[in-house]
């Protein structure tokens, strides 16, 4: 394992990012209707929510997830009570578009909710569509001298309706770049893993999937196209890539070198001296970890203030620095931190339990 990180580390070196053109955070648009199918929506949900912290680069989430309908009004998806965050007409453009099965003619045979579906597909970078969402886009003519494929009772349907669409079986998802069709309910779940490590590397799809406890095997032949790392940020974020891979491997020098050289080039970047605060914590430095968390804490991301400043102010405890640890616990609850019990059983404050100043604070609502 050393020595492919050591391989990767060289590759990245020599690699030069083509700088930025647009917002590293990609909106996500997951389409729901009125009965639509349950896990044809939620499973991509899951796995595009969950990527946009996992694929997190140089403080921007890689995604930002929403629903939208028709209005945004709550609405019955088979017994699933869904409060929409968007209604067609306040939507967020949306870079990316997840269009799920079930009744999609609530999409087709309603005029403006289809013509604000085919507009926002067009001028997307991509579309998902899973089960029987297919036929939305079929209908809008984007699927014409492609091959797709669809729930497997929906098959005959799609080929029978749209005779220029070339309807594939037995295909978890067809990938056709701008446009990936999956197969029906769980296969949304690969078709979107699929897209994540198409866009954000092979290594954050991997974190997706052993995060959400999914068996995912990746086609071979599109797991040879995928890059490792994440090619849609830059040198900076593939370096704290680099960094997790060593932390994760338990190289813990070799991770901590990374993230202090990421924080000297990037003192801003409070990714970075988060995760060096996590590697010196596991490797006992807690002084230098607490200060690393204040840095981190300097954050507009109010739960990741709050669970730095408490980890910082664990860290202080146990570098035998009591009036740092209360300063620092103080800050965590003015920030919002809200368990206070947790500090009469979590070991890190076990120094400071019998100090009034803890104990007020403990008490205090």
């Amino acid at each position: 394992m050393k020595r492919i990180l050591t391989a990767v580390m060289l590759f990245l070196v020599a690699f030069t990012a083509t700088a930025a053109t647009k917002p590293y955070t990609r909106n996500v648009a997951v389409i729901v209707y009125k009965d639509a199918e349950p896990l044809d929506w939620t499973g991509p949900f899951e796995v595009w929510n969950d990527a946009g912290s996992f694929g997190s680069a140089n403080g921007e989430k890689a995604f930002n997830v929403y629903i939208v309908s028709k209005t945004d009004e709550p609405l019955n998806a088979q017994g699933l009570i869904v409060k929409p965050n968007y209604s067609i007409a306040n939507a967020p453009k949306p870079d990316v578009i997840i269009i799920p099965g079930g009744p999609s003619n609530n999409i087709t045979d309603d005029p403006a909710f289809f013509a604000w579906t085919k507009n926002a597909a067009q001028e997307a970078e991509v579309v998902q569509t899973v089960c029987t969402g297919a036929f939305v886009m079929a209908k809008a003519g984007m699927l014409d001298n492609l091959e797709v494929t669809t729930w497997y009772g929906a098959i005959k349907g799609l080929r029978e309706k749209y005779p220029n669409v070339t309807v594939k079986e037995g295909r978890r998802f067809v990938d056709n770049g701008k446009i990936v069709t999956t197969a029906g309910i769980s296969a949304g779940i690969d078709g979107s893993l699929h897209l994540v490590a198409r866009l954000l590397g092979r290594r954050v799809a991997d974190q997706v999937s052993r995060y959400m406890e999914y068996h995912w095997t990746p086609e071979s032949y599109l797991a040879v196209t995928y890059k490792y790392l994440n090619p849609s940020t830059n040198d900076a974020g593939r370096r704290l890539q680099l960094g997790e891979m060593q932390f994760d491997e338990g190289n813990l020098q070799e991770a901590a070198n990374i993230f202090r050289a990421a924080v000297a080039e990037a003192p801003e970047n409070h990714d970075a001296w988060f995760s060096l605060g996590r590697t010196l914590k596991d490797m006992n430095d807690h002084a230098a970890s607490a200060a690393a968390y204040v840095r981190a804490s300097e954050t507009d991301n109010a739960h990741h203030k709050q669970y730095a400043l408490y980890t910082a102010a664990g860290q202080y405890a146990l570098a035998g620095d009591k009036d740092n640890a209360i300063a620092h616990l103080e800050k965590a609850f003015a920030a919002g931190w809200t368990d206070r019990a947790a500090v009469k059983t979590d070991p890190d404050f076990a120094s400071l339990r019998t100090e009034k100043r803890v104990q007020e604070l403990i008490a205090a609502k």
